[in-house]
Parts: C-alpha cells; structure tokens; sequence
C-alpha cells in the first residue's frame, strides 16, 4: 500500500488495492475521496487539483493572487478585470472568475 502526504498532512493520498483515495483535511471537516486515476502520478495530480479546491470553497476571505488568472510579474488580472489593479486583491471574494491557484 503506497501513501503519499502533502501541504502540512492536509492531503493525503493513498491506494486500496487497485483504487486512489484521498483524505482533504479542512478547518470544518475531512474528506475522503475516490480518485479516478488508476496511477501514483496522475492520482497525485488529480488530488491536488481537489485540494486547490477545497481550500478555493472553504477560504472565507480570498485575494486576487491566490487566483490562477494572476499574472505576479505584471501584478494584475490575466483577464484585465480593474478590480484586481492597487485594490490589494480584496475583491476576490466578488469575483465570478475567482480560480485559486
């Protein structure tokens, strides 16, 4: 049985025979899921995405660069959204196009 942890043990990943699960551990609760990827790497891969959006879903008060449309060099919205320009990001919680990243 192979497992893997990351983000502090907030994500874990391991399999049951021929299945991937992963346990998401939030401030409210933990979940268990089933993966659907049948491989160490794509299991990983799957269950981070998970995790992003667990952490997007459970973040009370979210800011523009913690979003996947932030371009850091530029320090603006990739998708040229003003709010996100000076603002200090605290639009984000507004945003209809919020991804975090």
């Amino acid at each position: 049985m192979s497992s893997y942890r990351f983000h502090a043990g907030r994500l874990a990943i391991f399999d049951r025979g021929t299945s991937w699960f992963a346990t998401i551990k939030t401030r409210a609760e933990t979940i268990e899921l089933k993966l659907a990827a049948t491989a160490a790497d794509a299991a990983i891969l799957e269950a981070e995405q998970l995790y992003a959006d667990a952490r997007a879903v459970t973040n009370p008060k979210p800011y523009c660069w913690q979003c996947v449309h932030w371009e850091p060099v530029a320090s603006n919205c990739g998708l040229g959204f003003p709010e996100g320009r000076r603002s200090g990001g605290r639009f984000a919680n507004q945003c209809s196009a919020f991804w975090a990243d």
